[in-house]
């Protein structure tokens, strides 16, 4: 796979995210514009320091005539044997860095990338892509294409949805209510009925960046809400949620993430949600509560204060992303779908 060439004259190879300099990194991520807060590099640094301990980092990086990073795949194989795209258990978005620029070349770097995945017979579990991201939608199509000049109908692509993402489009909203008036009315009320009982108990929400102390807190309420069937458990499993959680804190920049605590006179801190930022989206990533606070709403109190704080931003969308729970519809959230790529191994 070293220096394979391909017809467009991209060459790819194999490269370990830590061999890929941050300067590159962020040049290709500002490329994307579509990209989730999940591609942001710490979250990968962070999910390799959290959960990489038995899977292999084969990423795969394309490079044009020029010698230049022109597309950046994150690839991981597990024990299983399977291709899987790096970081994607534990988060909800993939990671696809291709040059989107005018001067750039995505489309070949797409099926530059192709042609490397059919390559090897390993079969490929790809998951987590969405049409909303361009470059996801190149690798989406040059994966369903098939590799350049080679048949591979034994192994074609194989496209489904995964989960819906459901999420509020927030293009020319510049109010709460100016969203609330969109949606179901006896749903509009609700809300404001929870939204002033908790003004009459005195509730206030605070906002805090990536802080040791705000992530103590997260956790806290996490454990009080979810127990044994949520994160940070007193298992192997939740020490590696802990330690991908803190790395991610300690390692992400300023802007990317964002927790909201909700708290008043009679509880104290009660609640607590977990956002992340990027260009287009504030992304609702997790939450958690006091179960003596649940009379005072906290889940409708957090997604109040987070789409406020979406609309000062100017943000396009507020994202609840995977899951398709009732009360994301109850809201106003409509489905965006997941996709997920099959590929079989090869036989012999």
């Amino acid at each position: 796979m070293v220096g394979m060439s391909t017809p467009s004259g991209c060459t790819v190879s194999a490269a370990p995210l830590a061999t890929i300099p941050v300067a590159d990194w962020e040049r290709l991520l500002a490329m994307n514009p579509a990209a989730s807060a999940f591609s942001q590099r710490a979250v990968h640094d962070a999910w390799w320091s959290g959960y990489g301990d038995g899977a292999e980092d084969i990423s795969l990086v394309v490079r044009n005539g020029a010698g230049a990073i022109c597309g950046y795949l994150p690839l991981m194989r597990r024990p299983d044997g399977v291709r899987y795209l790096g970081a994607t258990f534990h988060i909800d978005y993939a990671t696809v860095l291709l040059d989107l620029s005018p001067s750039g070349c995505a489309r070949e770097a797409a099926e530059t990338l192709v042609t490397a995945l059919y390559a090897d017979p390993s079969p490929l579990d790809l998951r987590r892509l969405r049409r909303a991201d361009s470059a996801h939608s190149l690798l989406l199509d040059a994966l369903t294409a098939g590799p350049a000049n080679t048949p591979e109908t034994a192994r074609a692509a194989t496209v489904s949805v995964e989960e819906p993402a459901p999420s509020i489009d927030l293009h020319g909203i510049t109010s709460l209510d100016a969203h609330l008036e969109r949606i179901d009315k006896k749903d509009r009320h609700e809300i404001r009925r929870k939204v002033r009982r908790g003004e009459a108990a005195g509730v206030t929400i605070t906002t805090h960046a990536n802080t040791v102390e705000a992530l103590d807190e997260f956790m806290r309420l996490h454990r009080a809400r979810w127990g044994e069937r949520g994160l940070f458990t007193a298992t192997e499993a939740g020490a590696l949620d802990e330690r991908f959680m803190r790395a991610l804190f300690t390692a992400a920049p300023a802007h990317l993430i964002t927790v909201l605590i909700a708290q008043n006179a009679e509880f104290g801190a009660f609640a607590a949600g977990l956002y992340l930022r990027d260009a287009q989206g504030l992304r609702y990533w997790n939450a958690g509560g006091d179960a003596a606070a649940r009379a005072l709403s906290p889940g409708i109190l957090l997604f109040v204060a987070g789409l406020e704080l979406a609309i000062s931003e100017g943000k396009q969308v507020f994202d609840f992303l995977r899951g398709n729970e009732s009360y994301k519809y109850e809201v106003g959230a409509t489905d965006s779908d997941v996709l997920q790529v099959h590929v079989a191994g090869a036989t012999a």
